[in-house]
């Protein structure tokens, strides 16, 4: 077996020393990793990139120097004074097979003291459903949520498509894994063609992360999560049939492009908390009910105006959609129906994504 180490402190310098008179092998500088330039020897087998940093300082660096002739290897790393060990990624294959030995090698060499609790990628960069149940997100297929997290587990790439703010850290934190593509709002139609185009399997199978409809329930192949970080302001205007409501508020969303699914509040004056409608309608959801005074949302400072009207009118629904997303950004200003229901949409101003 073999080992390519890499690391910049003398601490660093002296732990790679070690690894490489026990087990065999070559420092590598970053340039070389960089370029690619580094050409694997006929007698260079069972070979793994030793990355010999801080963990986040080694995910980081594969992450900037990751080429076509690194990509398939094995990455240890392997904190400056030996510390610790951890398998970064196992591999492809013919790498794959002689991961465990090279890792078993590396400990072996750092000793008794080497705290080697981390045998897989999954123990340092967690799967999705930490991600899933932080946000209690829906998920279009459990099958296909297993298949991806199993892909994780295995250090495999995985393209991530988003229309949503999202940055990665811990413990989502590994860009050898999640290959991010964001698509700002008004790129939705974009973000729509490219997850036709996974559905239609002109791209490998993705992850998307979205508040938008895209009529993917029955996609065996990709895994679409829906936060739930909208909310929904309701004004009854006049008496309405319940049975009516629920199935006409989730229908309108979807000919908005919402996902019903992304609604996590239903808000409506307090005198309607206890309406057959409004219960209804958060049942269908599965959201909660917020409620404010007439107070509160008749001084609501809604972003833009009902309409170009001078004569002045009210917005309950806009108000109470704006109020329960923390003052947030508007989806949909103001829908109504001519049987007496009005709603409007607001994503959550504090909404963070794989925080």
């Amino acid at each position: 077996m073999y080992i390519i180490c890499y690391g910049k402190s003398p601490k660093a310098l002296a732990t790679g020393q070690k690894l490489i008179n026990d087990i065999g092998g070559r420092y590598i500088t970053g340039t070389e990793l960089i370029t690619g330039s580094f050409v694997l020897a006929e007698g260079e087998t069972n070979c793994a990139i030793v990355m010999v940093l801080p963990l986040d300082a080694a995910i980081k660096s594969m992450e900037e120097t990751i080429t076509d002739k690194t990509r398939d290897l094995p990455v240890i790393a392997v904190s400056p004074e030996g510390r610790y060990a951890a398998i970064l990624r196992r591999g492809n294959k013919p790498y794959e097979q002689g991961t465990d030995a090279v890792y078993s090698a590396v400990t072996d060499s750092l000793g008794p003291f080497c705290f080697s609790g981390f045998e897989s990628k999954a123990e340092i960069t967690g799967d999705l459903t930490d991600l899933v149940s932080r946000y209690n997100m829906s998920v279009n297929d459990k099958n296909v949520f297993e298949r991806v997290n199993k892909r994780i587990q295995k250090g495999e790439k995985v393209n991530v498509y988003t229309d949503l703010p999202i940055s990665f850290a811990d413990p989502v934190i590994d860009p050898m894994t999640y290959s991010l593509h964001t698509y700002p709002y008004d790129m939705r139609d974009d973000f729509i063609k490219q997850y036709k185009a996974a559905r239609g399997g002109k791209t490998e199978p993705s992850v998307f992360i979205t508040c938008d409809y895209l009529n993917g329930e029955d996609d065996d192949k990709n895994l679409i999560l829906v936060p739930r970080i909208l909310s929904l302001g309701i004004e009854i205007k006049t008496k309405t049939d319940p049975a009516y409501c629920s199935p006409a508020i989730r229908k309108s969303l979807s000919n908005h492009l919402l996902n019903p699914d992304a609604v996590a509040r239903v808000a409506c004056a307090y005198s309607a908390r206890d309406s057959e409608i409004i219960k209804g309608i958060a049942g269908e959801l599965g959201a909660e009910i917020v409620s404010y005074g007439l107070d509160k949302y008749s001084k609501a400072k809604i972003p833009m105006e009902m309409t170009f009207s001078p004569e002045k009118r009210s917005d309950t629904a806009t108000a109470l959609a704006f109020l329960a997303g923390y003052e947030g950004t508007l989806m949909i200003r103001r829908s109504a129906s001519v049987r007496g229901l009005v709603f409007s949409v607001a994503i959550n101003r504090e909404n963070i994504i794989l925080p």
